[in-house]
């Protein structure tokens, strides 16, 4: 049983005393009847956001419909409606150039 005059003041400690000691706390302790819970404490200040996890699983589906929708992704890009030159002409080869670097940018993914 807990005594609360042990140990006194200016004695030496004993193991065994002090371990019956700690029991008869813990007991007590250990019979004290859990109360309902108490209301939330405040809250405090948020800490940093923690690092990124691995990436999920992609389904067939998510997969099938990216894959279904990204040839869309071209769809701004306007026909050249020319024919090829025999020979070399600068303006129709800009024109080739200019188109090329439109499909290029908007194929880009961001």
């Amino acid at each position: 049983m807990f005594d609360p005059n042990i140990p006194q003041a200016g004695t030496e400690i004993e193991a065994v005393q002090m371990r019956s000691q700690f029991t008869s706390l813990k007991d007590l302790i250990d019979a004290v009847p859990a109360g309902p819970e108490g209301p939330a404490g405040p809250e405090g200040a948020q800490g940093p956001p923690g690092p990124a996890g691995p990436p999920g699983e992609v389904t067939t589906v998510a997969l099938e419909a990216a894959i279904a929708t990204t040839s869309s992704n071209s769809n701004a890009v306007a026909t050249l409606g020319e024919t090829a030159d025999s020979s070399y002409n600068q303006p129709q080869m800009q024109n080739l150039i200019n188109k090329m670097d439109e499909l290029i940018t908007i194929l880009r993914r961001e």
